[in-house]
């Protein structure tokens, strides 16, 4: 009797364990399920899944795509059920209150989103035309509030790609009362050349409960080139001073005379100087020397070669002071007393895409534009200055001259398809004048650009050392007048007006 208890006993202990063992991992099996299924609606909410397009797409209904408004707090939302169910199961008056509170919030904060998103409207606009490398750039921007609603903050980030230091450019944060607008100014200080995009801009801005972002977007851009620097550079020596701009047309009274020699033909050279019966006798082409008035047109060739540039970047490098050298020689050849004709020629990189620009000889200051507006978007390329010269011998023609400005100075005699001073030598057998323009730095009066000199005087081409930061004065100018508000001693204020000359 006792044994029969004993076992029944046992038997339903073990059979209740079994049971616990069960009831245990069912209870385990429903809380993984449940964790499953927290994380799938999580992943739905906040993962990129259909619900919050949806979510998107209702409270961005009929909105332009300009214009987007946004949940940024949505963890409360999550109450709504459980003050429902609560209030489904236990009645009372604490439920009622908690969901008109939290429903009440949302309403409001999307109401005051979507009464702003489209009442706000930004402006710009720009404080002069032409920009120097230095200059100030004036912009004059506005936010426009036809709602009832205030702007309690508003964030504005400008996406432009003019470089700017801290403290400048057009992003800031400004409020705008309702039915009003807000103006302000900025000044950015034109560190670079180049062609930069001013815009697009974005406003960002929120519910004063911080639940819904508000983004509209300001698509209007517009371009700002900056030209280089020009300066007033010392007195450079041409090859052929009397052959100025005044005197291109000037021919001899009697034409073209034929001199006493002739010479081997060089491509460019005119058919109708071929001199046959020497052509003939010797079985190659020759043609005779003419004297005529030499041309007014100069060439400047920029020498942008990034294997040979030097300094630092910026002012403090060979690669801008080249650019400023050349547009600089621009300025005073066509605006001089004897005004010439000038083209240029260089090969850079503009929007990372190396080539050849080429600006053909013309007369005139505003044709000074051509060239800077040129020179501006180049930067430094990988074409060497010697093979830019033997492709450029068709462009120059003869009886023209060609201002070179390059910071080489070594020259490899054993190279010979990289000896710029080669080429210059061909340039001068085919009648093109050179002269050379040296850019180095200020440690570098030493043997080799001594070196480079006499071997330039040796070949009669006329030199000029330009040192890396040497201060000339500006070339381009203007006269302004500036209003000055100082404090006194007692506390008053003086305003008065200067003019003064800026460059």
């Amino acid at each position: 009797m006792g044994a029969r208890v004993h076992g029944a006993m046992v038997a339903r202990v073990a059979w209740e364990g079994k049971s616990g063992a069960r009831c245990y991992n069912n209870s385990a099996a429903g809380g993984e399920t449940v964790s499953k299924f927290l994380l799938l609606i999580a992943r739905s909410v906040y993962g990129g899944g259909a619900l919050p397009k949806l979510k998107n797409a209702w409270l961005n209904r009929g909105l332009p795509r300009a214009q987007r408004v946004a949940l940024r707090v949505a963890w409360p939302l999550w109450l709504l059920p459980v003050i429902l169910v609560n209030q489904i199961l236990v009645p009372h008056a604490v439920w009622v209150v908690l969901l008109v509170m939290l429903g009440g919030l949302y309403g409001l904060g999307y109401l005051w989103a979507r009464g702003q998103v489209g009442a706000l409207r930004l402006t710009r606009r720009r404080m002069g035309a032409i920009l120097v490398a230095g200059d100030v750039l004036q912009e004059e921007h506005e936010l426009q509030n036809a709602g009832v609603l205030p702007v309690i903050w508003a964030e504005i980030v400008d996406h432009s790609t003019l470089p700017t230091t801290v403290g400048q450019g057009a992003g800031r944060v400004v409020a705008c009362d309702a039915r009003s607008s807000y103006r302000w100014r900025t000044a950015t200080v034109c560190e670079k050349r180049g062609v930069f995009r001013l815009g697009p801009r974005t406003l960002r801005l929120q519910d004063p409960f911080g639940l819904f972002a508000v983004t509209v977007e300001d698509e209007h851009q517009d371009t700002a080139l900056i030209y280089p620097r020009v300066v007033q550079l010392p007195e450079i020596q041409l090859p052929r001073g009397a052959g100025a701009g005044v005197s291109r047309h000037r021919r001899p009274l009697l034409g073209n005379l034929p001199a006493a020699t002739v010479t081997d033909y060089r491509p460019g050279d005119s058919l109708r100087h071929i001199h046959w019966a020497t052509s003939a006798r010797t079985g190659k082409l020759m043609v005779k020397e003419v004297e005529a008035e030499p041309g007014g047109q100069v060439w400047l060739v920029a020498d942008l070669d990034g294997a040979v540039q030097r300094g630092a970047a910026g002012a403090a490098g060979t690669l801008e002071t080249v650019v400023t050298v050349t547009a600089s020689l621009a300025a005073a050849l066509l605006s001089g007393r004897e005004p010439r004709a000038v083209g240029m020629l260089a090969f850079g990189r503009s929007e990372a895409q190396g080539r050849v620009v080429e600006v053909m000889p013309s007369r005139g200051v505003a044709h000074l534009w051509s060239v800077l507006g040129a020179l501006a978007p180049l930067d430094a390329g990988d074409h060497d200055l010697a093979a830019l010269l033997r492709s450029a011998h068709a462009r120059l023609g003869t009886r023209n001259t060609v201002m070179l400005v390059t910071p080489q100075l070594h020259l490899d005699d054993g190279d010979a398809a990289r000896n710029w001073l080669a080429e210059l030598v061909h340039l001068q057998q085919a009648g093109v004048g050179c002269s050379v323009a040296l850019v180095i730095l200020p440690e570098e009066h030493g043997r080799a650009a001594q070196g480079t000199l006499a071997q330039l005087a040796q070949l009669d081409i006329p030199a000029t050392v330009i040192e890396v930061g040497d201060h000339f004065p500006a070339w381009l100018t203007f006269r302004r007048r500036r209003r000055i508000v100082r404090t006194t001693p007692t506390g008053g204020v003086v305003s008065y007006e200067v003019d003064e000359e800026v460059g």
